[in-house]
């Protein structure tokens, strides 16, 4: 695929947006900005980012006569709480910001949670526009509408669905990440296929090696590819109120993880730990064949070369304790849990895509993990 290609899809989900993607297209962002009307651009982003991408491209929106304000937030997941929420909203009421702006979230996931949230909350929504510079982002959390900040007690927890304008997706800011980082955002691509395509999930069997040769050899027609075996999903529920669900698989325990791990795992990373224990508690509850935890574990850590086991200063009862709090529960005292019984399908029962999973039957799983 032709360098400075753009590929037009739709975000999947409901409402949807438009979603460019393409390699090394920062050149052409400013054409379809001004597709739509705008005073100013407020392009939020981190010092680090800046200094690697955020000042070229401000420039190349001033050169295109666009007006733009930059802010910058801290990074990592201790900073993606209420404190910088807060802190976001009144500098941008303070630069100006106005019912006709435009907020442009430039990062990773935790910088366009908090500027989506930022953008929903101010004026009661002002329109935002997603360029995501890390391949996780690119390829899943740009995907869903989810604006949201951690609490006390658990990940995500404080939030709204809040659509961008559209994603802009170049997988240029993506190349130089560590390769550290292309893994945790290959974890939820594994994931794509456990739940959904068995095909998908073998060729990812024979492409993938440690050093992501293959990955980073064809980064663009990678990253579209992960992109379609996540829209794939999407196209059975846009609201992601049914089926969708299945893409929560391994994030019970893998949110638990990430959130008491206060940023020493990666999200990915945490995601195949929890991926690893759900298909623990399926083999236990004998729901789940045996195959899917040994292909599922043999790729996350042979093939990918990630971790597929729990931090050994985690207690279950801390990781339950977190569980309860999430995000996602629902009514009832049972934790629920996304299953795979074979690769490429997940467990539904009268219309219902989680399995009840008591909890000293979870709290052994773990402690065994």
């Amino acid at each position: 695929m032709a360098r400075g290609t753009i590929i037009e899809l739709s975000s999947g989900v409901s409402p949807s947006c438009p979603y460019y993607l393409g390699d090394g297209i920062a050149d052409q962002l400013p054409a379809y900005l001004h597709r739509h009307a705008f005073d100013e651009i407020y392009l939020v982003t981190s010092d680090r980012l800046h200094a690697r991408f955020g000042k070229e491209l401000a420039r190349t929106l001033s050169d295109a006569n666009i007006a733009v304000n930059v802010l910058t937030v801290r990074e990592g997941e201790s900073a993606k709480g209420w404190q910088q929420l807060t802190d976001l909203c009144e500098r941008l009421v303070a630069a100006g910001v106005t019912k006709d702006s435009l907020v442009m979230a430039l990062g990773g996931g935790m910088i366009s949670n908090i500027v989506g949230l930022a953008a929903g909350l101010t004026y009661r929504g002002i329109r935002y526009v997603e360029v995501p510079t890390t391949m996780l982002n690119l390829t899943d959390g740009s995907l869903s509408n989810k604006q949201a900040v951690n609490g006390s007690l658990g990940k995500n927890q404080f939030g709204m669905y809040h659509a961008p304008l559209f994603i802009w997706a170049d997988v240029a800011y993506t190349r130089e990440e560590p390769v550290r980082q292309h893994r945790s955002a290959i974890t939820e691509a594994i994931k794509n296929g456990l739940v959904n395509d068995a095909a998908w999930f073998e060729r990812l069997e024979n492409l993938l090696t440690p050093d992501l040769a293959a990955v980073r050899d064809d980064l663009l027609g990678f990253c579209h590819d992960v992109v379609r075996s996540k829209l794939s999903i999407l196209a059975l529920d846009p609201g992601e109120r049914h089926a969708g669900i299945m893409l929560e698989y391994g994030h019970t325990v893998g949110h638990a993880v990430e959130f008491l791990g206060n940023g020493k795992l990666l999200h990915g990373e945490a995601v195949g730990i929890g991926m690893c224990a759900a298909a623990k508690v399926g083999v236990r509850l004998g729901l789940c064949e045996p195959e899917v935890l040994h292909r599922q574990e043999h790729i996350l850590k042979h093939r990918l070369g990630s971790v597929v086991a729990l931090p050994e200063e985690l207690t279950a009862e801390q990781i339950v304790e977190v569980i309860l709090s999430d995000n996602k529960r629902r009514a009832g005292a049972a934790i629920r849990f996304v299953l795979v019984p074979r690769v490429g399908t997940v467990r539904c029962v009268d219309g219902d895509y989680e399995t009840p999973v008591a909890e000293p039957l979870l709290k052994s799983v773990l402690t065994e993990a």
